[in-house]
């Protein structure tokens, strides 16, 4: 089975933020292929990819109820193929834990996910804790972003060392950090070793046919084999045949690519058997 754990439900048609192109502009030199969601289908069985999911983006002040439903119906067009993680602003606090307790109740989703970026405020920050109580609560996982985002937006906020204070805080609830913390990929590297709650996946950045080279990999092979995740970050950067075909060029073994590929997301996600 193959799982890429990080896309995001922009296809043609719909409102893109002008920040889509420009951060995939920046880093890979093309706009974001926007596609319809039957094209999108199409890329998939191509790919081999089984299931994907579909990321919510929180921005600080809209309405997450609105996207976080607009996402769930594009997953019941096609429900054995997208997996919903919520968004939410936890600069209401109070509200925050409401969506994410609708979005897993209500609206079936899996996950939640999160840009410290868009919303301006660290990850550590007091104010987000009740959400994350009650996402440890409803024991499914917490995706955050890590690393630089849009480019109107203060990296500072993404910063991976400021999760080490939420995975001692909240040792049972399972956290994903996108995109290896891009520039930051030692540190994640630390963070995967030095706590059994944290996972990250490989979207963005460090599949980049330049930045890949730069990346370790045996490290992460020798020492957290089973914390590491496919991801496209679709529509930006690359499409899911793109990311599958780095990895199957990443000078590890093939048992390791296997776990990449999907196995390590199965486990996490529960579609194991």
């Amino acid at each position: 089975m193959i799982i890429d754990i990080h896309a995001h439900p922009v296809f043609a048609g719909m409102p893109i933020h002008p920040g889509v192109h420009q951060l995939s502009e920046t880093y890979y030199s093309r706009k974001a292929l926007i596609l319809t969601l039957e094209d999108f289908i199409k890329e998939l069985d191509r790919a081999g990819v089984d299931r994907v999911v579909l990321l919510t983006v929180c921005w600080k002040g809209q309405p997450m109820r609105q996207r976080n439903k607009a996402t769930a119906e594009i997953i019941k067009r096609y429900p054995g193929r997208f997996i919903g993680f919520a968004s939410f602003d936890p600069n209401d606090p109070k509200q925050a834990v409401e969506e994410v307790e609708y979005a897993v109740h209500k609206l079936g989703f899996r996950g939640v996910k999160t840009i410290a970026q868009n919303v301006e405020i660290f990850y550590n920050d007091p104010r987000c804790y009740p959400i994350y109580e009650k996402i440890q609560e409803l024991d499914v996982p917490m995706l955050f972003h890590t690393g630089p985002s849009f480019l109107h937006t203060r990296s500072k906020f993404g910063a991976p060392s400021t999760i080490d204070d939420v995975a001692l805080d909240f040792p049972k609830m399972k956290i994903i950090l996108a995109h290896l913390g891009m520039q930051g990929y030692m540190e994640v590297h630390s963070l995967l070793v030095r706590h059994a709650n944290i996972y990250a996946d490989l979207s963005f950045w460090p599949l980049h046919p330049t930045y890949r080279r730069l990346i370790p990999w045996s490290l992460f092979e020798e020492a957290v084999p089973d914390k590491i995740l496919l991801g496209s970050d679709f529509p930006v950067g690359q499409t899911p045949s793109e990311a599958i075909e780095a990895v199957r060029s990443l000078p590890v073994s093939e048992k390791f690519k296997a776990q990449i590929l999907g196995e390590n997301a199965a486990r996490l996600l529960g579609l194991q058997g």
